[in-house]
């Protein structure tokens, strides 16, 4: 007997769906901050765990596909580009290249683990609150 695996992938897990309906209706964190954007990056971040834990596993926070996706999200919902613009913006205070450049390269590896770090705590509380449910 032969054993057919249906065409049609898995959808949202229904306790992200919960979480993103959450952020819809809440409009804003605990300390009163914008999270609207929040509900799409968690639609188009369980989107992309769908597509990417089948080919990479879970420990990908380095992968570039994966790595392309999430600056695109962070960029479409969660502000990035202000972000990084306003990093530029106090950069300038730094006269010579050749003292600005060593300050971004440091901020780069920071933001590289910190990075990380999220992703990991993510990955946690993900894993954590699936057995909740």
């Amino acid at each position: 007997m032969s054993r057919h695996r249906s065409r049609k992938g898995k959808g949202l897990s229904p306790v992200l769906i919960r979480l993103i309906q959450a952020a819809k209706y809440a409009g804003e964190d605990a300390e009163g901050r914008d999270i609207r954007g929040t509900a799409d990056a968690l639609r188009e971040f369980g989107t992309l765990a769908l597509w990417a834990l089948p080919i990479y596993g879970l420990f990908v926070p380095n992968n570039n596909d994966v790595c392309m996706v999430g600056e695109r999200v962070a960029k479409e919902h969660l502000g990035f580009d202000e972000a990084r613009r306003e990093f530029r913006e106090a950069l300038k205070v730094v006269g010579l290249f050749e003292h600005r450049d060593p300050i971004e390269s440091a901020h780069n590896h920071v933001m590289s683990v910190s990075d990380n770090a999220y992703f990991y705590a993510g990955l946690a509380f993900g894993v954590t609150l699936a057995e909740f449910s």
